[in-house]
């Protein structure tokens, strides 16, 4: 995995990728954490930006509940559509943020 530079929005840390338990890694509080901060700067930047569409797509399974299954899974799954179906609204930096999540998913 490679490492975010420090920048303004996003902290700097090395990803880590799950080890045992289930395939999305959601039990893993270091995971969460990494995916949680990556959100985070997101939310910022969109919040900054007023980038309404990409915060509906972010708010609608992020922050996660603690009863929340399969958290990481459906926050990487929301990014994803997002990307999908609204590219125009992300610039590169929310691409590169959105691509860590999904590599920490392993989507």
């Amino acid at each position: 995995m490679e490492r975010i530079p420090n920048r303004r929005y996003a902290p700097t840390f090395s990803l880590v990728r799950a080890g045992s338990g289930d395939s999305s890694g959601s039990d893993d509080p270091r995971l969460r954490k990494q995916v949680d901060e990556l959100c985070i700067a997101l939310f910022d930047r969109w919040c900054e930006r007023r980038e309404l569409t990409a915060l509906r797509y972010l708010l609608h399974v992020w922050p996660f509940s603690p009863a929340a299954r399969q958290p990481i899974k459906t926050v990487s799954a929301a990014l994803s559509d997002l990307s999908m179906f609204h590219r125009e609204v992300l610039d590169n930096r929310d691409r590169e943020l959105i691509g860590c999540v999904l590599a920490l998913a392993g989507a």
